[in-house]
């Protein structure tokens, strides 16, 4: 499959479109038909020549059954969906027919019994034979017991006649409310899949079939790598449609001939059954990323995506529906551990795991609290003097029962729970100041480097924290240098762009961290306002060994030269490299070779024994 941007088939267009629409266009009937049952019935019960109703009672029946179908037009769609919501509608409607009865003198013990049958037999069927033969059996009956009633008395009644064709419709109705509502249940109304309460039925069913036959199953559980950020950055119905369109490419690709649902916002399921053996739900997951890799039309854009994966097996991981899909779960969590856009098969240890993680993120929630967090500071040094001209600020967080624990731990459960905005922001200001306090007493003139997270670059606010965190520490703005990833800065490059010129117009540097790990363009450095560029470690490390490595680092290098940007190697830890390096052109190193990153007390030990020069002549 080509990585090139694919328009859905038609088949694809259609078929979700017209599942969601459907969803839409029964909860539309069902209004319907609620307003309508609602006129026949006032229609039989106040307006009949049998019955003898006071002109204001009348009206005020009339006004209230209006107000009852107005309110049911604006019903949210949400409570339509509720399972609930199928018993209070049948307890409401007993209580407005009931209410009409009784104001239209029609009370008789022989209409209540027929009006519950109809609503107890009118519920219970599913297709319309049953409800064509339950229809049929309601006539015949309430025919011959009409037939024997004039047949005794000799009179025939305009309001029993009536009954027949009132019955009928509220038969249907209720026939149509139940389907209805079981659709609404079921159904995610996005994109039209069934939705976690549906699926869960399904593998259930699936799982019953299995255990007869003696097969196996395989669920695969998906979430999309990045997908609220692309909901924050271009909108909800921009991700509304990226929804559909994943399902649909899911459809017509890798699910087709298996069950697929929608788990949640993000997060799709796919049942294969059966699973032949563990290699082929690996394949399924395989060819899912591979329908992913292409990118997905928007407007004048594209929108590259990928997914994580987890796969559980039946009966080897659990025995009924909800613990499958707790495992899927469990490895799909695994696989965005270990950098999405890949798959792991469901293993008992990942439960251990999880549990830890699950306790990273509640102790982490506490840690800014407790004042658990440090920022550690790890020199850039310039290449042609030694000097060290600037410092990257590092959050590092000691633990009370275990101790340092590892930024590649906790980020991640940072990014997760939301919390690394407030520790973006502790770092920020802690740094900012830091670095002050060093300038006020004489110290070494040096920037600071701080990075910045994806939910810190579509803060609305992130210019006036920045703004008024030079302000409240006095920093001058030429000494504070913000760093973000390549794949951050092409989430949303309009807005993107827009923010990096507020921020650039405070008088503060940016810098492009990893760089060469992403999109690595000429057409984004010259749009961007960047200062800098930081070349990706992985690069780095065998500069001196692997002849690709060094063609990318000088090819880097000659790019940033041309655009007039400076250069930092991250990652250096031998002679070698920093002479390489100096050869070719990079301006900065930083890297064990050097010094790792240090505490601030630390660091400023260090700064007194070797001494930047001034930064203006960086």
């Amino acid at each position: 499959m080509t990585n090139q941007a694919v328009a859905l088939s038609p088949y694809a267009q259609d078929s979700l479109p017209r599942e969601s629409e459907s969803v839409a266009q029964t909860r539309s009937k069902f209004l319907q038909l609620q307003a309508l049952v609602t006129i026949v019935l006032s229609y039989q019960m106040l307006f009949g020549s049998q019955v003898h109703v006071l002109a204001d009672v009348q009206m005020a029946v009339i006004l209230g059954l209006l107000l009852t179908c107005v309110t049911v037009m604006v019903i949210p769609p949400g409570w339509i969906e509720a399972g609930w919501f199928p018993g209070i509608l049948a307890l409401g409607d007993t209580a407005i027919t009931t209410g009409l009865i009784y104001v239209s003198g029609n009370a008789s013990s022989d209409l209540y019994l027929t009006y519950f049958v109809i609503i107890f037999i009118a519920t219970m069927t599913r297709t319309l034979k049953q409800l064509f033969l339950f229809l049929s059996l309601v006539c015949t009956f309430y025919g011959f017991t009409l037939y024997q009633e004039i047949h005794t008395t000799g009179e025939l009644h305009e309001h029993h006649l009536l009954r027949i064709p009132l019955f009928l419709v509220m038969a249907i109705f209720y026939g149509r409310t139940v389907e209805a509502a079981r659709t609404l249940a079921e159904k995610d109304s996005l994109t039209g899949l069934p939705n976690r309460r549906k699926f869960v039925t399904i593998v259930s069913k699936a799982m019953a079939r299995a255990r007869n036959t003696g097969e196996h199953l395989a669920l695969l559980f998906m979430n999309l790598d990045g997908f609220k950020l692309i909901n924050d950055t271009l909108g909800r119905r921009a991700g509304d449609e990226l929804l559909k369109a994943v399902a649909a490419r899911l459809v017509e690709g890798p699910a087709n001939g298996h069950s697929l649902g929608r788990e949640g916002s993000d997060e799709f399921t796919l049942l294969m059954e059966p699973c032949r053996s563990p290699q082929a739900s690996v394949d399924l997951a395989q060819e899912v990323l591979r329908s992913m890799a292409p990118p997905f039309p928007h407007g004048d854009r594209e929108i590259f995506l990928t997914a994580s994966i987890g796969i559980a097996q039946f009966p080897k991981d659990a025995t009924n529906a909800e613990n499958l899909l707790s495992t899927a779960d469990t490895a799909m969590s695994r696989a965005k551990e270990q950098g999405k856009n890949g798959f792991q098969l469901y293993s008992p240890d990942m439960e251990a795991q999880a549990h830890q993680k699950l306790e990273l993120k509640q102790n982490l929630r506490k840690a800014l609290d407790r004042k658990e967090f440090r920022v550690y500071f790890q020199p850039q040094v310039e290449l042609s003097s030694g000097h060290i001209v600037g410092l990257e600020a590092l959050a590092r967080w000691y633990h009370p029962k275990r101790g340092l624990i590892s930024p590649a731990e906790f980020i991640p459960a940072a990014e997760d729970t939301g919390l690394i905005v407030p520790i973006g922001t502790w770092i920020l200001q802690e740094a900012c100041s830091q670095v002050q306090t060093w300038h006020r007493q004489g110290g070494s003139l040096v920037r600071v480097s701080i990075n910045l997270s994806a939910r810190q670059l579509i803060q609305e606010d992130l210019v006036t924290l920045v703004g008024q965190t030079l302000r409240h520490t006095q920093l001058d703005p030429a000494f504070l240098e913000i760093e973000m990833t390549e794949s951050l800065l092409m989430q949303d490059t309009d807005k993107t762009i827009h923010t990096l010129q507020a921020l650039k117009a405070l008088g503060i540097r940016l810098s492009i961290d990893d760089f060469g790990t992403g999109y690595s363009s000429l057409s984004y450095l010259k749009r961007f306002p960047i200062d800098t560029i930081k070349i990706d470690q992985s690069f780095v490390r065998d500069v001196t060994s692997n002849s690709d490595s060094k063609a990318i680092v000088k090819a880097i290098i000659g790019m940033a030269q041309a655009l007039k940007l400076r250069v930092i190697a991250e990652g250096v830890e031998h002679e070698e490299q920093a002479a390489l390096l100096r050869d070719e052109g990079c301006h900065e190193c930083q890297g064990f070779l050097y010094s790792p990153a240090l505490p601030a007390e630390n660091m400023e030990r260090v700064l007194r024994e070797w001494p930047a020069r001034p930064f203006s002549a960086v």
